[in-house]
């Protein structure tokens, strides 16, 4: 078992939200939803299904440490955080020409990429990085976190979060709390590849262990990543 280890200044540890394992930031919508559509067994919705979940609850979430206002008019846009904010700097920014004529860039904010100021050293054992992304699955339109990949093993230091602005003019809230950024510990290794034609005895077979479930087949049958102890199928029945 490897460890990921998150530190910031002493006199934050207990006045900002903690990291967390993925799994405790399901999306409010996420909950919402039933897990069937109507009574049929065999028609179920996304809260049913492990690659959705999996994604949901892979690696660990670090929340965003306090409340902020943003207020978007025109080609106008001011991020507000709290009046006796202690923490410091929160907001940065990059030159558009960093990542010039890139896809987004023909949104309002687009040529004006900000930065979250991480207030979080993340650390991880020999071997170790970590992927930087939006939370998984959880579908933010907001913003658009870009994505990353540090060599935490070595780099001891505070990993600032790049990100767009993508929505119009309008005020927004986000809150203390919120689920900001997706930490994904990978180990480090050489891959190689290969091209070829489908293996029909393994792929039919496949199909029939899966087909022979009115439900949750991909979970009963082939995923090695669900894990029953944690108490999920009550809490997505």
């Amino acid at each position: 078992m490897t460890t990921i280890r998150f530190h910031t200044e002493e006199k934050w540890v207990d006045a900002i939200p903690k990291p967390e394992k993925a799994n405790k930031f399901f999306p409010k919508w996420f909950k919402k939803i039933k897990s069937h559509i109507e009574d049929n067994p065999s028609k179920g919705t996304v809260k049913r299904c492990v690659p959705f979940i999996d994604a949901l609850s892979l690696g660990y979430i670090i929340p965003m440490w306090s409340d902020c206002w943003i207020h978007v008019d025109g080609d106008q846009i001011n991020f507000e955080f709290p009046e006796h904010y202690p923490f410091g700097e929160s907001l940065g920014s990059h030159s558009y020409e960093q990542i010039k004529d890139y896809n987004l860039s023909n949104t309002a904010f687009g040529k004006m990429p900000f930065k979250w100021m991480n207030p979080w050293i993340i650390e991880t054992d020999l071997g170790y990085s970590c992927l930087f992304t939006s939370p998984l699955n959880h579908l933010e339109n907001r913003f658009k976190i870009l994505d990353g990949v540090v060599d935490t093993e070595s780099y001891y230091n505070n990993i600032n979060f790049p990100f767009i602005w993508t929505e119009g003019n309008g005020s927004y809230f986000i809150e203390k709390g919120m689920p900001l950024v997706q930490v994904i510990p990978f180990k480090r290794d050489n891959y190689t590849a290969s091209v070829g034609s489908i293996d029909v005895l393994k792929n039919t077979n496949t199909i029939a262990s899966l087909n022979s479930n009115i439900k949750d087949g991909y979970r009963k049958e082939f995923s090695k990543t669900w894990e029953k102890k944690r108490g999920e199928d009550e809490e997505l029945s």
